[in-house]
C-alpha cells in the first residue's frame, strides 16, 4: 500500500513538472538564493585554502634533510627517554622517601 502511495505522489510530481512551462521553471530557479561552502553565506580564506592544498599534496613538497632528521630525532627518541628518566627518578624518589627498597629500573642501575 505504501508503495503504490509512492508512485502516485511521484506521478503526480512529475506531471506538474511537466506541465509547467519551461519559462516558469528558470524563473523558480532564479529566485532561489545561491549559496556556496555547504549551503552557508561563507567567503572562503585564501591562507586556509592554501594551507588544505600542502596538506593534501605532502608527498609532492616533502624534503629528508637535516631540518627534518632533527624534528623526527627529537619527537622519536629525545623526548620519550626524558619521559622516561623524569618518570623513573619520580618512582626512585617516592621509594626513598617511602623507606621502600629501591627498585632497579631498564637503564638505571644506580
Amino acid at each position: 500500500m505504501a508503495a503504490s502511495g509512492r508512485w502516485i505522489g511521484a506521478l503526480r510530481s512529475l506531471g506538474r513538472s511537466l506541465g509547467q512551462p519551461a519559462r516558469q521553471q528558470a524563473a523558480d530557479l532564479s529566485n532561489t538564493q545561491r549559496r556556496h561552502v555547504g549551503n552557508l553565506p561563507v567567503k572562503p580564506n585564501s591562507y586556509v585554502e592554501d594551507w588544505a592544498h600542502k596538506r593534501e599534496n605532502v608527498e609532492l613538497t616533502f624534503r629528508f634533510d637535516a631540518k627534518t632528521l632533527a624534528i623526527l630525532g627529537t619527537a622519536g627518541i629525545v623526548t620519550p627517554y626524558l619521559i622516561y628518566q623524569v618518570c623513573v627518578t619520580e618512582f626512585q624518589t617516592k621509594q626513598q622517601k617511602a623507606g621502600v627498597p629501591v627498585k632497579k629500573y631498564w637503564g638505571r642501575d644506580d
